[in-house]
């Protein structure tokens, strides 16, 4: 009876120290739990699965899966039954834990009904990360998509985004959709759609979406990725679609990066359309300001809308305004979608028209030395020269996009369709002539890992918002060729193909399912 009473007491107490939200229990305890494995393959880097993992991140600003502030109980609820002993913390055998990696989608959109509203789990996001509390650890995307994210209403927030401020290395994450409609009322602002303000590495991430703040705001620095960079912080192969519409004085905007105290930003592009209006405000169509000899953009391009209004204003097709001889190498803006016209003085950044930059497929003319090192080792080909092959250019009439494969975090895929008789850029679908996709470069493509993918036939969709799509209206063969009818008039179109992996292995693309889309409405011929 007395090894019973004193079993119940002991599970009592396992109880009690959970609920406390203490991260040690006493060995005899540890010994007999049994644990659930966060770190299944064993890197170093925590598994997140879902929103609540995904927030719990917060209370473990240095990732080693030990609470370091905030709320340990609600860490607890979202990593229940983990290892707590300091040896093998949350199911790493060789250590300390050093981040966090997403190992599904998510989806902010948690009732599936189209909108981000109050019946959602988290309608107003929090960002991970403050000014002062800096998320320190890695974090890995493994090419997976975090979808509607939403913050609004973030008055006590001088950092705004998934990660509020981060030092350590973010690779491989796409964040689409985001909505980030109003930021705080007072003191100065950081908001990118992915960080707010970053002091260390984005590698091989995206975002889409929109910032569009309420009111008028003093001395804020918006970016489609990231609002500020500072001079430890590096933006590599990424890119960004995000609108941004701000105002205010002193206002700073980029379709990529708000502002750069400093930094460098390599091989990564902006199509989001950027407008600013204030006093003194620059509007960039990739970078909003440059601001120190530290600063340096290369290898990179804008083709978003870029403009600014008010007294001593300024847009440009790369930077909105660049001061203390901060550098700019091989990068361009085109002139006809930007609407920046280029200032001739055969400097970079350049300007160019869009068959400039749609004409060529390979690593020549403009793009003759894009072919560029990203991470600091050797890189894909193996041959010591240091090069990463980040570019694809696909086939004429297609800007080029990132690839995949160049490293480990990879690259989301993304591409474009040509509406209208083949041979032609026409982005209105019109019926009775033929609408065709264009993804890199035919029905196989590169990916992370070994065997590759395949893609299977495009599958095209018909919706009457853009917004909601119902089951596929026609698969087409090799050719990914659609040819609009009188009942598509008046609907979007966007396609969609299905990957798989060759070698069965975990889905590399970040996504099963990569959708081209959508576009202008059907018009009648």
């Amino acid at each position: 009876m007395r090894r019973v009473a004193t079993a119940l007491a002991l599970i009592a107490l396992a109880g009690i120290t959970a609920l406390a939200g203490v991260d040690s229990v006493p060995g005899s305890l540890a010994a007999a739990q049994t644990t659930t494995d966060y770190d299944d393959d064993d890197n170093g880097l925590i598994d997140v699965r879902t929103l609540a993992q995904l927030n719990a991140i917060r209370w473990d600003l240095n990732g080693d899966g030990a609470v370091t502030s905030g709320d340990a109980a609600n860490y607890l609820l979202a990593f229940p039954n983990r290892d707590t002993a300091a040896a093998t913390r949350m199911g790493y055998p060789s250590g300390t834990c050093a981040g966090y990696e997403l190992r599904a989608d998510l989806d902010f959109d948690t009732n599936d009904d189209g909108v981000v509203n109050s019946s959602d789990t988290y309608p107003n996001w929090s960002s991970i990360g403050s000014f002062s509390s800096i998320y320190t650890a890695e974090f890995k995307g493994n090419n997976k998509t975090i979808s509607n994210l939403k913050i609004q209403n973030a008055s006590n927030f001088a950092v705004v985004g998934l990660f509020g401020r981060t030092s350590g290395t973010i690779s491989g994450v796409g964040l689409a959709d985001a909505d980030i409609s109003s930021t705080s009322a007072a003191g100065t602002e950081y908001v990118g759609a992915l960080v707010g303000l970053n002091d260390g590495v984005v590698r091989s991430s995206y975002a889409t979406g929109g910032i569009s703040p309420s009111g008028t705001k003093a001395t804020a620095y918006y970016g489609g990725l990231m609002g500020w960079m500072s001079s430890s912080s590096k933006v590599q192969a990424s890119w960004a679609d995000v609108n941004i519409a701000v105002s205010g004085t002193d206002t700073y905007a980029g379709g990529l990066v708000g502002q750069m105290s400093s930094g460098a930003v390599t091989a990564s592009y902006a199509r989001g359309a950027v407008s600013v209006s204030g006093r003194g405000g620059e509007a960039g169509g990739l970078v909003g300001r440059m601001q120190s000899a530290n600063s340096s953009i290369s290898h990179s391009y804008a083709i978003g809308p870029a403009s600014a209004s008010g007294t001593n204003a300024r847009a440009g097709g790369i930077h909105g305004g660049l001061y203390n001889n901060a550098t700019i190498t091989s990068s361009y803006w085109d002139v006809g979608t930007t609407g920046i016209p280029d200032d001739a003085n055969s400097d970079a950044p350049e300007g160019v028209t869009t068959s400039d930059m749609q004409s060529i497929t390979s690593y020549t003319g403009i793009f003759a030395n894009w072919n560029v090192d990203i991470n600091n080792a050797d890189g894909d080909d193996n041959t010591g020269t240091g090069v990463d092959d980040p570019w694809e250019f696909g086939q004429a009439m297609q800007y080029p996009r990132l690839q995949f494969g160049f490293d480990a975090g990879g690259q989301v895929a993304q591409g474009s369709l040509v509406m209208g008789t083949p041979g032609t850029n026409n982005d209105n679908p019109v019926v009775g002539q033929t609408a065709r996709v264009c993804l890199l470069d035919g029905p196989t493509q590169r990916a992370a890992g070994t065997g590759g993918a395949t893609y299977q036939p495009w599958q095209w969709y018909r919706s009457t918002d853009g917004a909601s799509w119902g089951n596929p209206i026609t698969k087409s063969g090799p050719t990914y060729d659609y040819m609009p009818v009188s009942g598509d008039v008046g609907n979007y179109l966007r396609a969609c193909v299905d990957v798989v992996s060759s070698t069965g292995a975990e889905r590399v693309l970040g996504d099963d399912r990569v959708c081209v889309g959508p576009f202008a409405k059907v018009k009648a011929n």
